[in-house]
């Protein structure tokens, strides 16, 4: 059973199509600053116990449709994939949200038939991965080959950008040059988190663009990735 410390019992937005729970997963490869989940960073935080999880996910079969397994970094849960299983043989369609940094895991996942959709995080310009994750460790050639790995495959999948204050729209333009054209790619309205680090408040206040601002970028890409589009609810 993977760690969880965290549950939205109900969301009709985080899995098209369906009406989900999400399920936060503690645990990140990654430090954005713009993460509005720092605290799943944390070590020590409070988990729900596995038998309340499942006992509620027991108790909504056939009202809830899906599962959304986030974080954090879900990929990184080495016993994710028998998790799923569970979840599957619930009955439970489920959706994966990752940052891209695990490949083989996501293929692993993808060739066992065991994700109905995926959003996978498409950050930066590929030579600036590291400054904006903030992780010497993150290899931007392995989001490259998670992005791959789904273009290849056949599940309904998205990526996603947030376009927090620092990122420009040379920024943009380079990374819808820098891919193969996307099934959906989504700009996401930067919001200020409510949890950050004290060295990062200069980053965080920066003010973001506007609801407005963002729908202009996401036609003016449109062009270069015919798939792009605005995504501004919180």
């Amino acid at each position: 059973m993977i760690p969880v410390t965290g549950l939205v019992r109900t969301s009709t937005v985080d899995f098209p199509g369906f009406l989900a729970a999400v399920v936060f997963v503690p645990g990140c490869n990654f430090s954005c600053f713009y993460c509005h989940n720092r605290r799943l960073l944390e070590p020590g935080g409070e988990q729900i116990a596995p038998e309340e999880l499942m006992g509620f996910l027991n108790r909504r079969r056939g009202l809830l449709e899906g599962i959304v397994i986030t974080g954090g970094e879900p990929l990184l849960q080495p016993e994710l994939p028998d998790f799923i299983r569970q979840l599957k043989s619930m009955g439970y369609k489920v959706k994966l949200d990752t940052n891209g940094s695990r490949p083989l895991m996501l293929q692993r996942l993808l060739s066992a038939g065991l994700l109905d959709q995926v959003a996978i995080d498409y950050k930066a310009p590929w030579d600036r991965y590291p400054r904006w994750s903030r992780s010497s460790a993150v290899d931007a050639a392995a989001v490259r080959s998670s992005l791959d790995v789904l273009l290849k495959s056949d599940i309904c999948w998205e990526a996603r950008t947030t376009v927090f204050p620092q990122l420009g729209r040379d920024d943009l333009f380079e990374m819808a040059r820098a891919v193969p054209m996307l099934p959906a790619w989504f700009l996401q309205l930067y919001r200020k988190p409510d949890y950050y680090l004290e060295t990062d408040l200069d980053l965080v206040e920066t003010p973001g663009c506007t609801p407005q601002n963002l729908r202009d970028l996401a036609e003016a890409l449109v062009p270069l990735q015919p798939n792009t589009k605005p995504r501004t609810f919180a």
